[in-house]
């Protein structure tokens, strides 16, 4: 069924008297302002931003990144490659430095009991909002591609 508004005069349904004796239990704040919302506070913002060209590079890491002049496919050209570069100091820097990190994070790893129930008192809020990504900031190099900066 339709509503039907019209406008009528205020009316005044009831009327409830003081009650001094009940003066005593409260104390009068002067001024006294408060907001009440009943609903969560949302907003939604959109703006036309300029437009720029993005560019998806990859490369097949199927027999690794060898440089233009080696063919994966010769086993004595990567054999040599691999020996030349394995003498480099700067590989052999690398190797040391990525094998000190390595062995903390397996002495970490090897500290935590991987079967241990650790965050049992925790109860997961049933979150019925479906995960979105917005996009913030458009970073520029001085490069011709640009990339972009997500929140999630």
């Amino acid at each position: 069924r339709q509503c039907n508004f019209t406008d009528m005069p205020a009316e005044s349904i009831l009327d409830i008297q003081v009650d001094p004796s009940l003066k005593e239990n409260f104390i009068e704040r002067n001024p006294c302002e408060s907001a009440i919302q009943c609903a969560p506070e949302m907003s939604e913002h959109e703006v036309n931003t300029e437009r720029f060209e993005t560019q998806s590079r990859g490369i097949n890491h199927v027999e690794g990144g060898w440089p233009k002049d080696i063919n994966p496919a010769e086993v004595e050209q990567t054999m040599r490659y691999r020996k030349k570069v394995e003498k480099d100091e700067v590989y052999i820097q690398a190797i040391q430095q990525l094998g000190s990190v390595m062995e903390h994070t397996i002495r970490q790893n090897n500290a935590v009991d991987i079967y241990e129930e650790y965050f049992n008192d925790i109860v997961e809020d049933g979150c019925t909002e479906p995960p979105s990504a917005k996009t913030i900031k458009c970073l520029q190099r001085s490069q011709r591609v640009q990339e972009v900066s997500s929140k999630y």
